[in-house]
């Protein structure tokens, strides 16, 4: 074993191990540090809309299974949420949105919204 990796710690069954996470955060994508300076739009989007996606997603595994539950308006929210973050990205780097694409619909309803 390296000394970037802890001891395994033993899981109920004898034979299977889990390794611990090291120390080292720098790999880590939960880790609460400055983005990078060059993040896309894209990355920027799935990073600030990333906890609207899992309650979506959570919502439309648990609909899948029970046919119950209503995930409009997560979806609705998430799809709010990455639509906003893409369309600012793409003002503040001068890309010209046209009003046939997703963006452009949708920084048109933004407006109609107003």
């Amino acid at each position: 074993m390296g000394s970037s990796q802890s001891r395994p710690a033993p899981i109920s069954d004898p034979n299977l191990y889990v390794v611990a996470p090291s120390s080292d955060s720098s790999t880590s994508p939960e880790s609460p540090s400055k983005p990078p300076a060059n993040e896309s739009g894209f990355a920027r989007a799935q990073r600030k809309c990333r906890k609207k996606k899992l309650l979506y997603d959570a919502c439309y595994t648990a609909q899948l299974s029970s046919k119950d539950e209503d995930c409009g308006e997560l979806f609705d929210a998430y799809r709010t949420c990455f639509l906003k973050v893409m369309s600012t990205d793409m003002q503040r780097r001068g890309v010209k949105v046209t009003g046939g694409s997703m963006i452009g619909e949708f920084m048109e309803e933004s407006e109609d919204d107003k």
